[in-house]
């Protein structure tokens, strides 16, 4: 799975989502400073090259600018799902987790995957990563797919393989392409 960053990306994210055809399952466009018009128009654009690219499309935390733009899919922080519960009209929901008590209320609040982070230490934050055994210990309490974010690489990608996760999830390397 790929998580935008068009502040890093070397073009505009429609094109580079045309260069992640057959690299990936899944888009998460993650641009949380636009307003929810300017996010709207990107989701637009970028969900249709998605369908060219034959990459599934996941909005990231507008519903009704997601809902309007024709997303299905959509990513919310856990307290946002917290605050607004499953969002009607969306087929997939998922959320981040990043400690092992949270992982009972995101399932509870209808929660369709979790994306567990950060794993390895990513590159765009100075946070520590987690580890393997975090992961391993979220899938193992975890009802719902689970992903691996923060720090993939084609090395520690290799190390999630290893796991029953669902996938991997990368931004920065993933814009630069």
């Amino acid at each position: 799975m790929a998580i935008t960053d068009r502040l890093n990306c070397t073009r505009p994210l429609p094109d580079q989502v045309e260069r992640l055809a057959g690299k990936v399952d899944a888009l998460v466009l993650r641009e949380k400073d636009l307003a929810p018009d300017a996010y709207e128009r990107l989701a637009r654009d970028v969900r249709a090259a998605c369908e060219r690219a034959h990459v599934a499309f996941i909005a990231h935390s507008f519903v009704e600018p997601a809902r309007r733009a024709g997303a299905r899919s959509l990513h919310l922080p856990l307290p946002v799902l917290a605050r607004t519960g499953h969002p009607a009209g969306f087929e997939l929901v998922g959320t981040n987790v990043h400690e092992l008590d949270e992982i009972v209320g995101a399932e509870a609040l209808g929660a369709d995957y979790l994306i567990a982070s950060p794993v390895f230490a990513p590159s765009c934050k100075p946070l520590p990563g987690r580890g393997l055994d975090f992961l391993n210990a979220v899938i193992a309490r975890a009802h719902v797919p689970v992903l691996a974010l923060g720090g993939v690489t084609d090395t520690t990608e290799q190390q999630v393989r290893q796991t029953k996760a669902a996938g991997a999830c990368r931004m920065s390397g993933y814009m630069r392409l």
